[in-house]
């Protein structure tokens, strides 16, 4: 059992994603249509400890629904039918726990498998850095935001490790959901991405 959480942790970290945002990188202003200023982080200050506690327990929430599903696929058909719930719902189910939690909520990798998982603006100096440690910020639209790091899992190599080593099916698979995947190739251990989230300074 313990091994099978753990195939969800990873398969989970890969394909969670909302919708854009004022702190996403393709957000655009409501009026003119124009990309919107860039979001920074506004050095020396963090959120509060319950805004941190609040961001934390929107990424559990994701967590736990988006890995109930996948244990249920996993099942279902195995690590093939799991990438499929990966790229045909867990974009909503993002969206759902954001709008439910208050918070806008999503994934960037290192090596991306969806390229729709760019990350925000603010965490692209956390991304090149490759910040390995949980990190909260405060950004200059009146935002706090979280960058949690994931780590790979033996069991992650299933989808994400050396290509060789990938099973034909969850090659084939992932060659037909994301012709442009950069997510293998990986080995135990390495920093496979980020759960990203904001939240309103007010909240």
């Amino acid at each position: 059992m313990r091994n099978f959480i753990l195939l969800i942790i990873c398969v989970t970290a890969g394909c969670s994603q909302t919708a854009p945002s004022e702190s996403s990188p393709s957000a655009t202003t409501a009026t003119s249509g124009e990309v919107a200023p860039k979001v920074t982080i506004v050095e020396g200050s963090v959120p509060t400890d319950d805004q941190q506690a609040k961001m934390l327990a929107a990424k559990d929430t994701l967590f736990e629904m988006l890995s109930g599903r996948l244990m249920q696929a996993m099942a279902d058909g195995g690590p093939a039918a799991a990438i499929l719930v990966c790229q045909k719902e867990a974009p909503q189910i993002a969206k759902s726990v954001g709008e439910q939690q208050g918070v806008s909520i999503g994934r960037t990798g290192v090596r991306l498998r969806n390229s729709n998982n760019q990350p925000p603006s603010w965490a692209a100096e956390l991304v090149e850095a490759k910040t390995d440690q949980p990190t909260f910020v405060n950004l200059s639209d009146n935002k706090v935001a979280a960058f949690l790091p994931i780590k790979l899992q033996v069991q992650c190599l299933m989808c994400h490790g050396p290509n060789e080593q990938i099973a034909p099916d969850v090659k084939d698979q992932l060659r037909k959901v994301y012709p442009d995947d950069q997510a293998t190739g990986c080995h135990e251990g390495d920093l496979r991405g980020w759960f990203w989230i904001t939240l309103d300074q007010a909240d």
